[in-house]
């Protein structure tokens, strides 16, 4: 099964200054530099993009690919702590994120489980992170201490968006954060069943409200029905926990979304550039699966967000704290932000609207709510129901509520 990436990386450039560089191991792929960033040097080595050699998920024979590749300065750290850093506060206000912040929200009392390649809390920007525990999948001790397993820190830059402290703020810096490692250094799985694994350690030992999974596989319909990943999402939505998942990075050809974004009560999130308008490789949903009609609000994706050139935070032993991500991954952890930060709002009433209607009710109305947050009256493939405002999110949440 050919597999693809989940988030490629690279830092915003002028065009007008940039430099074009093949790499070394592949001739045809161009890496960008620019000349005027501050602190550029022509003689230092540059940092090279990461390769990445295909593995499968063999635990449901579906192939996990999350991380591509990270473009960096070779001498950012010139730009990271002075006045010429350069951020993506834009996708924080454009979002509503920092409208629903303004009134004192930052997701605390709400816990957020992440699945991915690991996190590096000696990054600065995670210092003053609450957090829950880690699984390690990926190593030799389980319940060893956190650890980054990934060539380009995947796991780390989408914490960062999440709980940065740092050069920006993230999302839902209250909350507390678990994750797991189940990806390694080329951001696949690594062992039969380590991402199911990694779900049910999150909802059973964590009790997490919330699961982040910036990772997915090539749509398969035959996937999307079985295999240990999709029995372990869909019994976390049965317990009631809100699962978030990558739409997938496979361009408007692809034939769906991404397992396990393809679940039916699964918030599959797309991606979207500066301007609003689909980025160029988020996946196409499909109206139906193994012959059924899919129904709102569970049209695939649900929803979009910013996944172009977003700043999070990076690997800081090599001098480059921050980076740039673009791909479905950085979408989906907005998304999950947003929601710590509206059942922090409304943990209590949410609770006991699920006591008196049911999980899955419980789960539709947060996706009905959704669906009606957005300005779009029609669903789009790609793009979803429309463009995240979590403020109008929450308002149709507090409006749905008895």
């Amino acid at each position: 099964m050919r597999t693809y990436a989940f988030g490629g990386f690279v830092l915003p450039l002028d065009s007008r200054s940039v430099q074009l560089l093949p790499e070394p191991e592949e001739p045809g792929m161009m890496t960008v530099i620019d000349r005027d960033a501050p602190g550029y040097d022509q003689s230092p080595p540059f940092h090279m993009p990461s390769q990445h050699k295909e593995k499968s998920w063999r635990g449901a024979a579906l192939v996990v690919f999350i991380a591509a590749l990270i473009f960096v300065y070779p001498t950012i750290e010139s730009i990271l702590f002075g006045p010429l850093i350069p951020t993506s506060e834009w996708a924080f206000e454009e979002t509503g994120v920092r409208s629903l912040q303004s009134q004192g929200l930052d997701g605390s009392g709400v816990h957020i489980c992440i699945v991915d390649t690991g996190i590096d809390l000696s990054h600065p920007a995670l210092s003053e992170v609450n957090f829950g525990g880690f699984l390690d999948l990926v190593g030799p001790d389980p319940e060893g201490p956190p650890m980054e397993y990934g060539d380009d820190h995947h796991g780390t830059m989408m914490a960062g968006v999440i709980v940065s402290t740092g050069a920006f703020q993230g999302v839902a810096v209250g909350a507390t954060l678990s994750v797991a490692a189940a990806l390694g250094p080329t951001g696949y799985s690594v062992k039969d069943g380590a991402v199911g694994e990694a779900v049910e350690w999150c909802w059973k030992t964590q009790e997490a409200d919330i699961i982040s999974l910036s990772l997915g596989g090539e749509a398969d319909p035959n996937i999307a029905i079985g295999g240990p990943t999709v029995t372990s999402v869909t019994d976390a939505l049965e317990s009631g926990v809100l699962v978030v998942a990558a739409a997938g990075n496979q361009g408007e050809n692809s034939s769906d979304v991404s397992t396990p974004a393809s679940i039916e009560r699964v918030i599959a999130v797309g991606a979207t550039d500066r301007y609003g308008s689909a980025w160029k490789d988020t996946s196409r949903g499909s109206p139906s699966l193994n012959g059924e009609q899919r129904i709102d609000p569970h049209m695939k994706p649900e929803i979009s967000a910013p996944g172009e050139n977003i700043i999070s935070t990076h690997n800081p032993e090599l001098g480059i704290p921050y980076a740039s991500s673009s791909g479905t991954s950085v979408s989906t952890v907005f998304v999950a932000g947003s929601l710590a930060l509206i059942l922090q709002k409304h943990q209590s009433e949410l609770i006991q609207y699920e006591e008196e209607n049911g999980t899955n009710s419980f789960i539709d109305l947060i996706k009905n709510s959704l669906n009606n947050s957005v300005d779009s009256e029609n669903h789009d493939s790609r793009t979803g129901y429309g463009f995240l405002d979590a403020a109008s999110w929450e308002e149709k949440i507090a409006s749905s509520l008895p």
